[in-house]
C-alpha cells in the first residue's frame, strides 16, 4: 500500500475564504493525515481583492490543477506582490511546491503565510503535515498543539495529531484523545471508531466517558 500522502488531489483555494484545501488520498481504513480547509469558525480575516485579482487567482489555480506548475507559480508570485496582506498566494505556492516534492520551498512559503496571518489555521495545519512528512515529529506536534489551542474545534487537526501520535510517536493516549475529539465532530467517519477501538485494545485504555 502506498503512503497515504502519496497522491494529493488539488482542490481550489479562493481568496475570500483565505483557506487551502488539498485532500490527500490513501487507504480508506488506515489512519492518515489530511490537508483540508478549516471550518467557518476558524476562518481568518482576508485582504480585500478586486474581481480582476480573483479571476487571476482562479486562473492560477486552474493551471496548478492541470499540472502547469511554473505558470501557476509565476501568477501566484505576482498576486503575492499585489496582495501583501493576504496569506493565500503563499499557501497556494506552498501547496504547489509540495506537489513538486520541494519541501524546503513549501516550508518557506508556509512560514511567510504565517508571518502575514499568524493564526491562519490552514497554513498551520499544512506546516505540521510538512514537518511530519520530513520526520520532524516534535515540531509537527508542537505546531498542531498551538493550532488546537487557538482553534479547539478544528476537527482535521485533531485527526492529524492523532495520526502523528498513533503511527509516528507511539503515544497512544494522545492518539486516542485526539481521535475521540475528531470523532465528536465527525460522527459519520466510521474508520476513526475502528482506530480508537484498536488502540484501546492494544494499550489497555478504556473509552473516555
Amino acid at each position: 500500500m502506498k503512503h497515504p500522502d502519496a497522491h494529493p488531489a488539488w482542490r481550489h483555494l479562493r481568496l475570500p475564504l483565505a483557506l487551502a484545501a488539498v485532500l490527500l488520498q490513501g487507504c480508506a481504513t488506515a489512519p492518515q493525515a489530511v490537508s483540508v480547509a478549516a471550518p467557518a469558525s476558524a476562518r481568518p480575516a482576508t485582504a480585500a481583492i478586486t474581481p480582476q485579482q480573483q479571476a487571476e487567482l482562479d486562473a492560477a489555480l486552474a493551471l496548478a490543477q492541470a499540472g502547469q506548475h511554473e505558470p501557476a507559480i509565476d501568477a501566484l508570485r505576482k498576486l503575492a506582490i499585489a496582495l501583501p496582506d493576504s496569506a493565500v498566494p503563499a499557501i497556494n505556492l506552498a501547496l504547489i511546491h509540495t506537489r513538486q516534492d520541494k519541501p524546503e520551498l513549501a516550508e518557506a512559503q508556509l512560514k511567510k503565510a504565517l508571518a502575514i496571518e499568524p493564526d491562519n489555521p490552514v497554513a498551520g495545519n499544512e506546516l505540521a503535515v510538512l514537518y511530519r512528512r520530513g520526520g520532524r515529529f516534535a515540531e509537527a506536534r508542537a505546531t498542531y498543539e498551538r493550532l488546537l489551542a487557538k482553534y479547539p474545534h478544528f476537527a482535521i487537526a485533531h485527526k492529524n495529531l492523532g495520526v502523528l501520535c498513533d503511527l509516528y510517536l507511539k503515544d497512544y493516549p494522545c492518539a486516542i484523545d485526539h481521535y475521540q475529539a475528531y470523532a465528536l465532530s465527525t460522527p459519520n467517519d466510521k474508520n476513526v471508531q475502528i482506530w480508537i477501538a484498536d488502540l484501546q485494545k492494544r494499550s489497555g485504555t478504556k473509552e473516555r466517558q
